[in-house]
This record gives structure tokens, sequence and C-alpha cells, in this order.
């Protein structure tokens, strides 16, 4: 086990699980930058899911993490928003918002993505969009990291879903959006930047959630296997979460037995007796809420599947 996971077990067993309540979505931040500093991104996330209020801010945390481990380390923390998704979906034969590249290296941006989570509280946007087609006919992908104060990009209203209306989605807009050179992320944006990053967002959210869950079964008391059970999946999680290959069908695999098991012990938490210590305000909401740990959940399906139809 490594150093690192056994400083994280420390954390989720020692630290005071009476945390504050938080007030909003920079109230979330400050506390996930204050909570996280110098942890690995799976780290993070458990970390910024033990410290959160509710499971917003415990998604939140993962998402922030998952970006993390795909971009690499930062001089300073940043908050990012990615932006895939248009009006007829996020699957790159979708995609029309367009990067025309320039001699220089470097290119512009117009189009429109229907919704980034937090993209207005966003200090970097990593806009997906095509360069044109290969040989298939098939959309070719680049990301370009740009800060939201770029000129030609604008948002549109805010929008707060009906489950964590804590964290608002925001329409796009790009307008012959400058991007220099040092802006685009190397590689196929498919391959390096959406696909892998499906593969991280759940396994670093789940963490997150088991993170805040965690904190909550110390703080009213559960009995000590359900804390233990969940312990045991965060390490699990963290293998795959720190997994240099992410498209690795072996990996998906072995995170589809994860997600498996941790949807099984959620459910046995909520059938439990344990689940009514659970103050009423907590209860609603993660009632209202819960529904995020599904959303996505055909597409995760599909991915597994094809991981197993895979040859080894």
């Amino acid at each position: 086990m490594s150093d690192s996971l056994t400083d994280s077990f420390e954390a989720l067993l020692r630290r005071d699980p009476n945390t504050p309540a938080i007030a909003d979505v920079d109230a979330w931040w400050q506390t996930h930058v204050e909570v996280t500093d110098g942890a690995s991104p799976a780290a993070a996330a458990v970390l910024g899911g033990f410290a959160a209020d509710r499971l917003a801010y415990a998604f939140a945390s993962g998402y922030a993490a998952a970006l993390r481990q795909l971009i690499g380390p930062d001089e300073a923390p940043r908050r990012r928003a990615l932006c895939a998704s248009e009006s007829e979906g996020a699957h790159p034969s979708k995609l029309r918002t367009t990067l025309t590249l320039d001699e220089g290296g470097g290119g512009s941006i117009t189009g429109d993505k229907s919704f980034a989570t937090l993209g207005h509280l966003a200090d970097e946007l990593l806009v997906v969009a095509v360069t044109g087609q290969d040989e298939q006919g098939r959309n070719r992908l680049r990301v370009a990291r740009i800060p939201p104060t770029r000129e030609g990009v604008s948002f549109g209203q805010p929008v707060s879903p009906t489950f964590v209306p804590e964290l608002p989605h925001v329409p796009l807009s790009l307008r012959e959006v400058r991007v220099e050179p040092e802006e685009l992320i190397p590689g196929d944006g498919y391959l390096s930047v959406l696909k892998p990053f499906r593969t991280l967002e759940d396994a670093h959210v789940f963490l997150a959630v088991l993170g805040w869950l965690t904190k909550i079964g110390r703080h009213v008391g559960w009995p000590d296997e359900f804390v233990e059970r969940g312990l045991g999946l965060i390490a699990g999680l963290t293998c795959v979460a720190a997994s240099p290959s992410p498209l690795s069908p072996a990996v998906h695999r072995v995170l589809g037995g994860l997600l498996a098991a941790s949807k099984e012990h959620i459910v046995r938490l909520e059938s439990s007796v344990a689940w009514q210590a659970l103050a009423e305000e907590d209860r609603v909401r993660w009632a209202r809420d819960r529904r995020l740990l599904e959303v996505a959940g055909q597409a995760r399906a599909a991915r597994l599947q094809a991981a197993r139809d895979r040859p080894q």
C-alpha cells in the first residue's frame, strides 16, 4: 500500500467528521483547495468529498480532481470546465464547434456548447472542437485550454438542474476565439481527453462520494463494517484513478466491478437502520440528488461491454 493511500485512510479515520456547512460554489472551492493541498488527484477527490456537506460538492471535488489527473499538475489550483456537449450531444460525430488552425500553430474557435458545468465560474475552459474529418469521414477533434475572459467567449443564463441544483450548467458561445499554440492540448482530442476523461470522472467522482459517506458514517456513528467496506472500495478506485492507461479494457473491467460494488454498498446503506441516523435534511437532499450517480449510465454500460468483448 502506497504512503499516499495510507495517508488518505489516516485522514478519513482521524479528521473531525463534524465539518462546517458550505454556503455556495465559491466556498466549496476554497474548502477543496485548503483540504487537498499537496494531495494527488485521487486523494484530492477523497479528501474533498470528506470535507463536503452534500453530494453536490462531493461531486464537484471528484470532477475537479479528474480534470487535474487528465491535464497534469498546476502551478496554482484552477477550477476547470470541460466544454464538449452541444445541442445534439457530446459524441464526436455530433459536434459542430470548429477550430480553424493557422500556419503559426494556433487558430480560432467558433461554435456553441449547450452546457458546461460551472463553466461561468471556471478559471479555465477545456473546449472540444472539430478540426476536420479523417479518411473515414469521422470528425477530428482537438481540445483548447482558454480563459473564460478571452474575447469572443460569452455565457448564457446559468440553469440549475432538478438534482444537485447547487451546480448550475451554463450555455457557452464562442465566436472567433483566438487560441495560442501552447493552449492546444497535444494529441487527438477524443483519445487524449474526451474518452479517458469518462473513465477518470467515474473513478474520481465515486472516490469523492465514498469519502463523503465515510465522513457521514463517522459523524452519526455507523457500524465499523460500513465504514471499512467503503475504505476497501476507496483503495480499489484509487488504483484505477491513478492508472496511466485509462483506456485499457482491463482497467474498464476493474472499474466496472468497483462501481457495481460501490452502488451495492450505497443500496445497503440506504436500507439499513443506520441510514435513519442521518439528519432529515441530509436524507431528503440525498433522495433528490442520488440520480447524479446514474447519469450517463447507458454509455458507461456500453463501454464496459466493449471492454468485455475486446480480445485480451
